[in-house]
């Protein structure tokens, strides 16, 4: 019975660490994709800006 109490809470040990690692990789992937989408509006920003000031240039 201690034998299989043991196995059992060793399984879920693995099995939460297989989740905690699964979800810091998505956190990470999410993470970047945001940074990426940051870049890509501040880019879209910093040429809307130099058209702006283009057009209003006297």
């Amino acid at each position: 019975m201690r034998r299989q109490k043991a196995e059992t809470d060793a399984w879920k040990k693995r099995a939460a660490a297989s989740a905690e690692l699964k979800r810091k990789r998505e956190r990470a992937e999410q993470e970047a994709y945001a940074a990426l989408q940051r870049a890509e509006q501040a880019e879209r920003d910093r040429e809307w800006a130099a058209a702006r000031a283009r057009r209003t240039a006297p």
